[in-house]
């Protein structure tokens, strides 16, 4: 078995805490992702409002 050091290892302090490279991967991908979720939702919702808004004045 191949015993690799640990400062082989990245990782991140993030106070007490230590996390790996591949921790804080994901957790910046899934903020990525709801963050573009939520913009595309907001976009929609206001667009489809001025859509109504425009119909309704007619």
């Amino acid at each position: 078995m191949i015993e690799l050091p640990y400062s082989y290892f990245l990782s991140i302090a993030f106070g007490e805490i230590e996390l790996s490279t591949t921790t804080v991967s994901i957790l910046i991908g899934i903020s990525v992702f709801i963050f573009i979720a939520v913009g595309i939702s907001s976009f929609s919702l206001i667009r489809s409002t001025l859509l109504s808004d425009e119909e309704n004045e007619n």
